[in-house]
């Protein structure tokens, strides 16, 4: 096989994971979608790919995946395709749904997360003279259990491969980078339309049935190259762009900084307002839209979109969901927040604060409101999790609802400083979980009537007078 220097060359994004790594920032947005310095982090992989001339560009998503398609509505210096994937296929099994079995030329992978200025061209130049089905880009890493790891022959052969493997089993040091050249001849070995990926299964698969046919690439030592879907290697990134651009502070657009300062390496987006007397960083971002209230001290944190906090909130090693509301006086110190959480005045979080989530446009989650739909149980994610206020902290109380009959059977015993904390000043969430989750107005509209002071059975016998109602229904439908 000749060298496709003058060939052109499709490249692949495996956009369609769900940022497990990165919650709660990953709730509202996807992981390729969230932003780093300011950019989401997929377009720094697709103007890195534009750099070295792939301009043919396949976007596998699955999880908010109309968001990426959004963004790159408007640009006109690429060709970018995103094929409908009918559920998670893995990420071999969604590179073949996409057709690139069929491609006549080899054609680049990378991850959604990967930011890298790796001599992509190289790569591609040893793979044509290597004449293999894979090659694999490979980095040295202090931490390789954490990765794909490989050993390699003298001309770069991949003799060895292990996924992920137990730390006292790590032969080398030799990373995959989840940067790959693969010839369509690879394919076949994949099977159609189950989940199936490159790392734990083709690999593997090849190793055993073409062996000698895949191949390593050792980066220079002088490349960059993070995985940036957990906070530390998004750190990492962000700190090596703001040192190429020679810049400690990154700011957005319309953003209102009153007499506060601000220490690098910080990144704040776009629409944030910093009220007086607030120290902003190191180590600290800011999403857009985010309201900082005067006297705060904000440290090596994350904080989401539109989030709010009081005056003298103090928030170190901490990660913040979008759409927050923090009170006056309020710690987060190294915790973390789910989504649409309120934390009253003069508390602090020092664990998960966990709420449950309504993943728009999640087909699981389509429901009308009718018989199975409040009858249903719900995943971890929209599950209902009990918290509540004690010794000036906001726990959680070790009690989580996948239903409405689960719920019931908790309401009736949970302690009473929970429901007083559910059911604050014009906030019910149960009202709100109600809605947003079973999809019920009717119950949540009687449920959202219901005070901390009414007795227990008020809230309980609507619940079960609703059920019961369905349960005929569907007695009687059936």
């Amino acid at each position: 096989m000749e060298r496709g220097e003058e060939k052109e060359m499709k490249a692949v994004i495996l956009a369609g994971g769900f940022g497990t790594r990165f919650r709660p920032l990953t709730f509202t947005k996807p992981k390729p979608m969230i932003p780093l310095v300011n950019k989401p982090v997929i377009e720094h992989v697709v103007d890195y790919l534009v750099s070295h001339g792939l301009t043919d560009i396949v976007v596998t998503t699955t999880f908010f995946g109309e968001m990426i398609v959004e963004h790159f509505r408007h640009r006109g210096d690429v060709h970018l395709s995103y094929p409908s994937e009918p559920y998670p296929l893995g990420t071999a099994g969604s590179v073949k749904n996409a057709g690139l079995d069929n491609e006549d030329e080899p054609f680049v992978v990378i991850q959604g997360d990967n930011i890298t200025d790796v001599n992509l061209r190289g790569l591609m130049d040893f793979h044509y003279d290597a004449g293999g089905l894979v090659t694999i880009a490979l980095t040295h890493v202090e931490d390789p259990w954490n990765y794909g790891i490989a050993q390699l022959e003298g001309n770069g052969c991949i003799e060895r491969f292990h996924e992920k493997p137990d730390k006292g089993e790590c032969f080398s040091d030799l990373a995959s980078t989840g940067i790959y050249v693969i010839d369509p001849k690879a394919m076949q070995f994949v099977p159609e339309k189950i989940s199936f990926d490159f790392a734990k299964d083709l690999f593997h698969l090849l190793h055993l049935k073409k062996k000698g046919l895949m191949f390593g690439y050792e980066i220079g030592a002088d490349n960059f190259w993070v995985d940036v879907g957990q906070p530390e290697g998004y750190l990492k990134a962000m700190e090596w762009m703001l040192k190429k651009a020679k810049r400690d502070v990154v700011i957005g657009e319309n953003v209102k900084i009153d007499s506060s300062g601000i220490r690098g390496p910080t990144v704040i987006g776009d629409s944030v307002v910093v009220e007086e007397n607030c120290t902003v960083g190191p180590h600290t971002v800011l999403f857009d839209d985010v309201y900082i209230a005067r006297n705060s001290n904000l440290e090596q944190c994350f904080i989401g979109e539109r989030t709010v906090t009081g005056e003298n909130a103090c928030i170190k090693g901490a990660i913040i969901g979008a759409r927050c509301e923090l009170g006056n006086d309020v710690e987060v110190l190294n915790g973390k927040i789910w989504p649409y959480v309120t934390i009253p005045h003069s508390t602090t979080v020092d664990s998960t604060i966990k709420r449950f989530v309504r993943f728009n446009g999640d087909e699981k989650c389509e429901g009308t409101g009718e018989n199975e739909d409040l009858l249903r149980s719900v995943s971890d994610e929209e599950a209902f999790y009990f918290n509540m206020r004690k010794g000036g902290k906001i726990v959680h109380t070790g009690f989580v609802a996948h239903s409405l009959k689960e719920f019931v059977e908790i309401f009736k015993k949970i302690d009473q400083r929970a429901i007083e904390y559910h059911l604050r000043e014009g906030c019910n969430d149960f009202a709100a979980w109600i809605r947003d989750v079973f999809r019920d107005e009717k119950l949540a509209t009687e449920v959202a009537g219901v005070r901390w002071w009414d007795p227990r059975r008020k809230l309980v016998s609507k619940i079960l007078e609703r059920i019961s109602d369905l349960k005929l229904r569907v007695e009687v439908e059936a």
